[in-house]
Order: C-alpha cells, then sequence, then structure tokens
C-alpha cells in the first residue's frame, strides 16, 4: 500500500459584502481563500478538502469572547461534576483571565464534527490534541506549541502476535496529516497503514484495540496513558516520534486573535501557572492509572485502617454498612489523607469544592480526616436516598449510588432516561443502565433529547463501581463477625 500526500490550494477571489447571521459580522474584502485538498492515493481512499472558514470578520476581543471548538478529551476538555477541565482549557483560561475574555465552549466528538465545524466559520479557535502540521496550518494558523507529547503505537499483548496485523491512524486526523509530513516515518511503516473512518473518536478506537477489535492504532501518549488507567490490557507497542509540538488552531477572521495570543504565550509560557497546568496533567494519568486499578485489599487483625473507628461512627449514623464506606474511601484515596487529585478532588473521600460548598464547609478543612468522612458519609447518603426505592434491588441501590457519587446524579439520570427509551430496565445497573452511561460518550446519545447533563465519560464510572463493589465483597467475606 502506498502513499503520497501532494497538497494543493484552490483561490477564490471573494468580493461579497452581504451580512452575516454572526453578530452582524461583515464578510471580508478577501484577497484569497483557500481550501487546502489531500491526495491520498491508496485503494478506495477518496479525496478529502480541508475547507476554509468563510471570510466573515469576527470581533473576539470587542465581544469580549471566545467561542471554541473543542475535542472532547483529557488533553482538550471535559466536565468533572459540573466543572469544566482539561490541559489545553485552563491554559486557554490563563490567556482569557488575563484578556478579560469569556471562553464559550462548542464540544465535538470526532474530526469530521471538528471540520464541518470548522467550515462553518462560528468560532475564533480550534483545541483538541492538534499536532502542528503544514496541511491543517494553511487553513487555521497554528500557535507557537503550547506543550509537546510522544506519539505511540498501542497494541495489547495478544494484538502483538499478530506481526502483519495493520497499523491503524483515524483518516485525515492531525497525527494522520502529521505522519504524511514526516517522511522517515512513513518510509517505515507505510506499507502497514490503514485508516479508520474520520467519524471514530480517539477514545473508541482504543477501546477497540483494548477488546482486539484492532490490532494497532498511533496516537498521543497522554491519551494511551489516560485510557491504559481504564484497560490496563492496552500496551505502548511502540515510540513512533518523541515531543511532538501540539497547538491551538485559529481562525483566520477572528481579529488580532493569532497574534494577540502569540505575545501572551511568549511572555507566559514560562511562568508558574502555566507550567503548573502542564504538569498537572501530564501527572493525570498517572493518578487516574493508580486510581482505577484494582489491587486486593490489606486486611491486618480485622483493622482496615487507621481510620475504622471514624469510618464506623459516621457510617452508622448514617445508616451504612461501614465497609462500603471503606471501601469507598481505598477506591478513591487508598486511605490517604491529603491526596487533592488532578481535578480538585481533596482528601480521603475526594470531595470536590462544590460539595463543600453544599455543606458550607470551609474546603481547606476537609484536609481533617473525621471532617472529610462525615461530609463524604453524609454526601453520600444523600445520593443513596434518591435511589433507596422498592423498584431497585439491594445491589442496585449502592451501584446507582456508587455511580452518582463518580459521575453525578445529573448524569446517572440521563442513563436511565436512555434505558427507558432503549428498552432496558431503567432500575437495574449491570447490562442496563450502566450501557446507556457508556453510550453518552457519544454524540448521538448525549444530544438526544432526554439527555439533560450533555457528555459523560461512562467508562472511568464503569470501572468505578466494578472495583468498589469487589472491595466491598472482600471486606465483608474476610473481616471477622466481631468487627462488625
Amino acid at each position: 500500500m502506498r502513499f503520497l500526500l501532494p497538497v494543493f490550494f484552490a483561490a477564490c477571489v471573494i468580493s461579497c459584502s452581504h451580512r452575516s447571521d454572526d453578530m452582524d459580522s461583515p464578510v471580508v474584502a478577501s484577497t484569497a481563500i483557500e481550501d487546502t485538498t489531500l491526495l491520498i492515493i491508496e485503494p478506495g481512499a477518496p479525496t478529502f478538502t480541508l475547507h476554509s472558514p468563510p471570510p466573515r470578520l469576527r470581533r473576539p476581543f470587542e465581544w469580549k469572547k471566545l467561542s471554541v471548538i473543542a475535542m472532547h478529551s483529557i488533553n482538550s476538555f471535559f466536565l468533572v461534576d459540573g466543572e469544566e477541565q482539561g490541559l489545553e482549557y485552563e491554559l486557554l483560561q490563563l490567556y482569557a483571565k488575563d484578556r478579560g475574555l469569556q471562553v464559550e465552549i462548542n464540544t465535538v466528538e470526532n474530526y469530521r464534527e471538528m471540520y464541518d465545524s470548522i467550515a462553518g466559520g462560528n468560532f475564533d479557535l480550534v483545541m483538541g490534541t492538534l499536532f502542528i502540521n503544514a496541511a491543517m496550518d494553511s487553513i487555521i494558523p497554528f500557535t507557537k506549541p503550547l506543550y509537546y507529547a510522544d506519539v505511540v503505537m498501542v497494541s495489547t499483548d495478544k494484538a502483538k502476535e499478530k506481526k502483519t496485523e495493520p497499523i491503524r491512524v483515524i483518516h485525515h486526523s492531525p497525527v494522520h496529516f502529521w505522519m504524511h509530513e514526516q517522511d522517515t516515518i512513513i518510509d517505515r511503516i507505510r506499507d502497514s497503514i490503514e485508516h479508520l473512518g474520520t467519524d471514530l473518536s480517539r477514545e473508541l478506537a482504543l477501546e477497540r484495540v483494548a477488546s482486539n477489535q484492532l490490532s494497532r492504532f498511533v496516537v498521543d501518549r497522554n491519551e494511551f496513558l489516560i485510557m491504559h488507567a481504564f484497560y490496563p490490557q492496552l500496551r505502548e507497542h511502540a515510540t513512533v516520534q518523541r515531543q511532538q509540538p501540539i497547538g491551538f488552531a485559529f481562525n483566520r477572521y477572528s481579529m488580532s486573535l493569532q497574534g494577540n495570543f502569540d505575545d501572551w504565550y511568549e511572555k507566559h509560557h514560562k511562568s508558574k501557572d502555566y507550567q503548573y497546568v502542564v504538569k498537572k496533567y501530564q501527572d493525570h494519568s498517572a493518578f487516574m492509572k493508580e486510581k482505577l486499578r484494582y489491587e486486593l485489599p490489606s486486611i491486618r487483625k480485622g483493622v482496615i485502617s487507621h481510620y475504622d473507628e471514624i469510618i464506623k461512627l459516621h457510617a452508622k449514623t448514617h445508616d451504612f454498612d461501614w465497609k462500603l464506606i471503606a471501601a469507598i474511601i481505598h477506591q478513591e484515596s487508598r486511605f490517604r489523607p491529603t491526596v487533592v487529585s488532578p481535578v480538585g478532588a481533596y482528601g480521603l473521600m475526594q470531595l470536590m469544592p462544590s460539595v463543600a460548598k453544599t455543606y458550607h464547609i470551609n474546603f481547606t478543612t476537609l484536609s481533617s480526616p473525621n471532617l472529610n468522612i462525615e461530609t463524604g458519609t453524609k454526601y453520600f447518603r444523600w445520593i443513596y436516598n434518591h435511589f433507596d426505592k422498592p423498584e431497585y434491588a439491594a445491589a442496585d441501590k449502592i451501584k446507582f449510588s456508587l455511580a452518582a457519587y463518580n459521575a453525578g446524579i445529573g448524569h446517572i439520570l440521563d442513563a436511565k432516561a436512555l434505558a427507558v427509551k432503549y428498552r432496558l430496565n431503567p432500575y437495574v445497573w449491570d447490562g442496563n443502565v450502566e450501557d446507556m452511561l457508556l453510550k453518552k460518550g457519544t454524540k448521538q446519545y448525549y444530544d438526544d433529547p432526554v439527555v439533560k447533563f450533555g457528555h459523560c465519560r461512562g467508562f472511568e464510572t464503569q470501572v468505578y463501581v466494578r472495583n468498589i463493589m469487589l472491595y466491598y465483597e472482600h471486606y465483608r467475606n474476610f473481616l471477622p463477625v466481631e468487627t462488625l
């Protein structure tokens, strides 16, 4: 299989003067607007045209707002307990705060949606682990490198045995464009590459590798490490290239934005705040890997942890088996009272600032094991009451409550509504509501009219519930009766 990537530009002079529907933006009297047509010579591969945004002038500094196309991912943008997170999102917020701009996020799930949104033109900036490449830069100019990431090939132990299996890359993704501009890479692997559809997300592709539906897949190492936390069978097969630049891309018609951002970047990219954000998300993958990894609990002489008596006290107050609360703490913090997650959750029960606010508690005081366990158990009781109904079996009451503790009640209610719509049982977790929560990571489902709380990374919650139920079962089986 041979690949060539010639790029040519189709220029057309634009002299229209009609008004846009987008905040009355005038059409620019432009000299030339260019689309980039990418020809990849391979069996059955269609010609792909990356369309330039229409020439409508945008005034982000006048409007005091940045409209952003963002790919859902840990690198770019995601939600935790209703709070916006993500490496690139937080870097952008540093800039926006310094410039007095609000950030409006419009999420996409795959590159097809991204390119359609770019062609629509109603944006100022694009983020989505965009490896800097010449093809995209000709249409949506890149910033200087925000940070760097390794490009890796991912497989499983089973797939490694199949050395003749193809290497998959998402068609016309930034990684795909970047690879075709690296002659040495293509020379090494050109005859093994097969392409996946542009409408497939990186997360779904990695899920398929984990289940051995795909053999080898090229992706950035950060994305691999995060997914490895959920799918430990994934393996880094090889490093394709180390430390490759990633940037934002701009709408060329957003007045002065690129130059303004580049000026800010030059002054701030070495600052403590900027470097803290980058390091925080480098640490995030290791944190998630540890948190979601199942490890056999340790029980010594009937003792789980130093905090057993505190756990028993507050579990009794809120009518829980203390071993269930201990299982939650094991999963959340491994009984370490000062753990802070990269997204801001704190302490033994990993409470978010929003929970502290709900209970009128100074967030910094949650370093106290007693207060953290008291507040966390009280919060878990509030969640449990939503599912403490006769329609739920006893085990499902716990599973639904754990899922809501991790993902938020709103996402679980959405998954229940989807279960009803797709004729599944909304009162059963395994294989029913659990499956619908997993599907909330795809646009078809999180854009469904019955869904009120949007996108959710359901596979994290799936692993979370499974682990805690295993810990709880272990504690019940091995703790002596007298410790109850």
